[in-house]
């Protein structure tokens, strides 16, 4: 039997989160990102960026990671808005857990930690992309909805639209 737990993530994450961020995108977005951008996301590129989100994170925001037996397999992140305007003031940046993962209710535990420690029971957005009707679906269940903002990600022009939780 599988031993999950979710976590505070900690600077001797990062490699594995970078790894565990392009592995998820490649598994995810098959079919619906260009798989041109798929196959040239670097996990090695990630890991700066990993690092300073843990060394000096923005005020406000948090990593969790999720294992399974001891070994890193989902993360998510959470905090201000990147927004503008800035409402609601939180937002979940990122939930991301290995295809050999799902149904285990790891990705539910990762969006309760990240929420709890930053929103709390306050209003929440979060972006998706627009086609992924398996990621829309999940956080439909979670209470939040899509509010009309769309954007294009940058990289790919794939359509992302924005869902809110109303505060609770």
């Amino acid at each position: 039997m599988t031993t999950y737990e979710v976590r505070p993530a900690v600077l001797a994450d990062v490699v594995r989160l970078a790894e565990v961020h392009v592995q998820v995108w490649r598994e995810a977005y098959a079919g619906i990102m260009p798989a041109e951008y798929l196959a040239g996301l670097d996990p090695a590129r990630n890991v700066e960026p990993w690092r300073r989100s843990l060394v000096d994170p923005v005020p406000g925001a948090v990593v969790y990671v999720a294992t399974a037996d001891g070994e890193l397999v989902g993360m998510s992140a959470a905090g201000p808005t990147r927004d503008e305007p800035p409402d609601p003031a939180h937002e979940l940046y990122a939930i991301n857990v290995l295809a050999a993962h799902h149904g285990t209710g790891l990705a539910g535990q990762l969006i309760d930690s990240a929420l709890a420690a930053t929103a709390g029971d306050a209003a929440v957005s979060l972006w998706v992309l627009e086609v992924n009707a398996r990621a829309r679906a999940f956080y439909a269940r979670y209470g939040f909805a899509p509010d009309g903002r769309t954007k294009r990600h940058l990289p790919t022009g794939v359509v992302e639209l924005r869902m809110v939780r109303p505060g609770r």
